[in-house]
């Protein structure tokens, strides 16, 4: 590899001897005379070595050592003299040398110190890169540092330079798709303008479609003296964000196909459309392959939105983030709760990196945030997690043919099939008739949001 090396010595026919062997190993050269000019060099130009003679008029090249070496960005300085002792050479190597070495100098031992100095900057370049590269991927809204987000991070950072390719996000629920979305937002030019997100689950039909596009005075009952701008409007120039794709009806895919195709978008009660800048940005946590064979998803909807594809791989497939996530959690709820904690015992991060994670980021937080509430501070024992063991791997992959799920101590079901799908389906079939299919009871009892609860029952097709 090549370097710029800069060559100090007060005589001028060394100096150009010495150059002129740099040279000769393929190396570009600058000259100095004295440490006032070397520092001059160094600071007008970017070099990777400085051959310096420590017998310089004025001040000695071992005084200026200190100076020229310095900065996270100081080239190494290689001590080229003919005054050479131990002592000297243990000084100089104090003071910042990254080498030493003794006039007259052979060529294969200056190549061989050129190509030390070489290496070692570039190792230093690449941990400072690295420190960087962490740095930034803890400052964004997605934390980790395994290689399945730094592939994510990679993809995000690709398509965030674009202006307005949409982008479909999916992966488990809790896996993070909304700081995905997020991420590349803020990445993008588009960064200072709205981040708008809607869940698409959250609403009734007609309802999203006027949220989405906005309504014109008159257009339903409620509407009648004034209208309203949709997100549309208020994402203009940003970002919208659609979470659960998947939930809208065949209608309003329509209508989305329209103003992913034409850029343009018409309000509620409206006779004529308006122009809109936004990057569409959406999610599932569904197979859309699979809604497009059933025919509940439009294909041309799916293929515009599937421009760039990221998926979100669950916390079971890059255990590595469990411990910095967990940390990072702490440390926010260290600031909310006002505790100092100083960490994990060992027992309980061994538990949080064993742990399934079923219900991925969102469990893991939610796990954090109990813990640091139970606990009154220093280290987060793990009986502060209230996290159950890890079944063993056999039990996992071969479930007994029956089943008493037990609640409380009360026997709620058996089931013949212990598939994870026909256990929810029953409890929540349980659940909704004790609560008389009062959906909101049910939601409280099953510990999961309303809408959660409702996209099951479509899910199981439950008839209530």
């Amino acid at each position: 590899m090549s370097a710029r090396i800069l060559v100090v010595d007060d005589e001028p026919l060394v100096r150009s001897t010495v150059s002129a062997l740099c040279r000769a190993l393929g190396h570009a050269t600058v000259e100095a005379e004295d440490a006032a000019t070397a520092a001059a060099r160094i600071a007008a130009s970017e070099l990777d070595i400085v051959l310096l003679d420590l017998g310089l008029p004025g001040k000695s090249g071992m005084q200026a050592l200190p100076e020229l070496a310095q900065g996270e960005d100081a080239p190494a300085v290689i001590i080229l003299t003919g005054l050479g002792d131990v002592p000297t050479a243990v000084e100089a190597m104090r003071r910042g040398a990254a080498d030493f070495l003794q006039k007259p100098v052979r060529l294969e031992v200056l190549e061989a110190a050129i190509a030390r100095a070489v290496a070692a900057r570039g190792v230093r370049h690449e941990r400072d890169r690295l420190r960087g590269e962490l740095a930034r991927l803890r400052s964004g809204p997605v934390v980790g540092e395994s290689a399945a987000i730094r592939a994510v991070l990679d993809v995000v950072e690709r398509v965030a330079a674009t202006p307005r390719t949409t982008v479909l996000i999916h992966g488990e629920s809790g896996v993070g798709k909304e700081l995905v979305a997020r991420a590349v937002h803020d990445r993008s030019a588009r960064a200072r303008e709205p981040f708008i997100a809607i869940n698409c689950a959250a609403l009734a039909e007609g309802l999203l479609e006027s949220e989405l596009f906005g309504y014109e005075p008159g257009a339903f009952t409620g509407a009648v003296t004034k209208g309203k701008d949709g997100l549309f409007a208020e994402a203009e120039g940003g970002s919208l964000f659609l979470d659960e794709i998947g939930e809208l009806g065949l209608e309003l895919q329509a209508k989305l196909l329209r103003v992913l195709q034409e850029r343009v978008y018409r309000r509620v009660g409206a006779s004529h459309d308006r122009p809109m800048d936004v990057r569409i940005l959406a999610s599932t946590n569904r197979d859309l392959n699979v809604m497009v064979a059933e025919g509940t998803f439009r294909e041309d909807l799916y293929y515009r939105l599937n421009v760039m594809s990221i998926r979100v791989p669950p916390l079971r497939e890059r255990v590595e983030d469990v411990p910095v996530l967990a940390t990072h959690f702490l440390a926010r709820f260290e600031q909310e709760f006002r505790k100092r904690f100083s960490g994990f015992a060992p027992a309980a991060m061994t538990r949080l990196v064993e742990y399934g994670w079923p219900g991925n980021v969102r469990e893991l937080r939610n796990t954090i945030e109990r813990a640091a509430l139970l606990a009154p501070g220093g280290d987060v024992q793990l009986a502060h997690l209230r996290l159950d063991a890890p079944a063993p791997r056999d039990v996992l992959s071969a479930p007994p043919a029956s089943s008493t799920i037990d609640l409380q101590g009360r026997p709620l079901l058996i089931v013949d099939d212990l598939s994870i799908q026909s256990v929810e389906r029953a409890l929540i079939v349980r659940v909704l008739s004790e609560s008389k299919g009062n959906r909101s009871a049910a939601a409280r009892v099953l510990g999961v949001n309303r809408t959660t609860l409702y996209n099951k029952i479509k899910v199981y097709s439950l008839e209530l």
